[in-house]
């Protein structure tokens, strides 16, 4: 167990030196799409550095896609939003978050999400930009990663 921490503490450390800074706070995430795309569903890592919230993404290893489509080959995303950049962060229902990126409903027309609705739906966190549109995040640690922003 000690190893598997110590790993852990020696890879943030990398990628901290990487992006020119400590890494804050970490979680896994999938990421949904940007408000007017098309939805995605891309599990990886999100974390801060220094007021920047990067995402990437991880392989899946699904080995009846590998059979199915050989020709499909892994590419990376990863990307980068600045905490100065953001207008708001809030959590949502995940179907609200889908009809954002599919150009159903305006990023500003997405409502909190209510408690009493935890039964019934599944929430994601809405990171809406000052200057253009959305990013929808279904985050393991929701309310922790929105304290970590502030």
């Amino acid at each position: 167990m000690k190893n598997t921490e110590e790993d852990s503490k020696k890879f943030w450390e990398e990628v901290g030196n990487k992006k020119g800074g400590k890494v804050g706070f970490y979680t896994f995430a999938n990421f949904l799409g940007e408000s007017g795309g098309k939805p995605v569903s891309l599990g990886g890592l999100i974390y801060t550095v220094d007021g920047i919230i990067y995402f990437e993404d991880f392989e899946k290893d699904n080995w009846f896609a590998k059979i199915i489509s050989r020709r499909q080959k892994y590419e990376k995303t990863e990307f980068s939003l600045r905490k100065e950049d953001i207008e708001e962060v809030k959590i949502i229902s995940k179907s609200s978050a889908l009809n954002c990126i599919s150009g159903l409903i305006e990023d500003t027309e997405t409502k909190p999400y209510a408690k009493i609705l935890a039964i019934l739906y599944q929430s994601v966190i809405q990171i809406r930009l000052k200057s253009t549109g959305s990013f929808f995040f279904d985050i393991m640690r929701d309310k922790d990663f929105i304290k970590a922003l502030k």
